[in-house]
């Protein structure tokens, strides 16, 4: 939480309002280039990511060009709800999962995405499909080689 381990409650920890534009880049040891994270408590909401480019070579991989939210991390999968109102735009990548949900997501979009050089689903829903409500996906293209 952006306050430490404390909930100072009222939404004063919520994450809310960014936009991130025009992202390349790559990371090594199997992390992600963009991650968007949460934990029970703290809501993330009204938040776009337009424009990543995934530059990472064939030989290194990320992880995901972009995470959201994780099972692992402060009390688990956060509440369905607590993820909410993400526009995610424009992303063309090469990485394991392009696109990970790996927590809870409503009320979003997922549009635009190349997956590239590999095979598999442009978007993938570590957390399982208990975890997604009102997602839309729209022109996900996978090309091949």
């Amino acid at each position: 939480m952006i306050s430490g381990s404390t909930d100072r409650g009222d939404g004063l920890d919520d994450i809310r309002q960014v936009i991130i534009r025009n992202v390349r880049g790559y990371c090594r040891g199997g992390h992600h280039i963009v991650r968007l994270l949460n934990t029970s408590g703290a809501r993330m909401y009204d938040i776009v990511l337009d424009g990543l480019i995934d530059t990472s070579p064939a030989d290194m991989r990320c992880k995901a060009a972009l995470k959201i939210g994780d099972s692992h991390y402060g009390g688990g999968v956060a509440p369905l709800g607590d993820t909410s109102r993400i526009i995610v735009n424009n992303v063309i990548s090469r990485s394991e999962h392009t696109i990970m949900i790996g927590g809870s997501l409503c009320d979003s979009v997922i549009s635009n995405i190349i997956r590239h050089d590999i095979e598999g689903d442009a978007v993938s829903f570590i957390s399982g499909p208990e975890y997604v409500r009102d997602v839309s996906l729209c022109n996900i293209q996978v090309a091949a080689g």
